[in-house]
């Protein structure tokens, strides 16, 4: 697998650790509005979509291009049962679960690698392909954690320390 792609696969989460330092756990369950999702329902999303990942890399392998309908969080029933861990758990359940994801896909073997399915949106992907839009996907929700933590912040509590 692409040394690259994997790196920020295993490292990314650890932008967290800036992105949520000061924050309460009031603050991280806060909605920004009653129909948006707070910091922690976003983090919930990803803890989930780890798993939902694995599941739809486990089919690529096995079958024969399956194409895979767009994930939608509000309708899985997984989904609510991350939402209801308390913070610390979430966060356990969060890096235990990326430990699993990088062993599983770090014994991929390379003809593993290049086999397709079809995405809704963006189409024919290879695994590394999947790969590649799971690193952005979940960097589009931190980007996110980073925006709703900012409307949170006073000077006397930064981002980054």
């Amino acid at each position: 697998m692409n040394q690259s792609l994997l790196s920020r696969l295993i490292n990314q989460p650890d932008a967290l650790n800036h992105l949520l330092a000061g924050l309460t756990e009031s603050e991280i369950r806060q909605r920004p509005e009653p129909t948006k999702w707070s910091i922690y329902e976003n983090l919930a999303h990803l803890g989930r979509y780890q798993e939902v990942f694995i599941e739809r890399i486990e089919m690529i392998i096995t079958e024969e291009v399956p194409s895979f309908s767009r994930y939608v969080a509000d309708s899985d029933p997984g989904f609510a049962s991350w939402t209801q861990f308390s913070f610390q758990e979430l966060r356990g359940q969060m890096k235990a679960k990326r430990t699993v994801l990088r062993d599983f896909l770090d014994n991929l073997r390379e003809d593993q690698l290049t086999r397709i399915s079809l995405h809704p949106a963006y189409g024919p992907m290879t695994i590394e392909g999947w790969i590649e839009f799971f690193v952005l996907h979940e960097a589009h929700h931190l980007f996110t954690i980073l925006k709703l933590g900012g409307a949170l912040r006073s000077s006397e509590q930064p981002m980054g320390l």
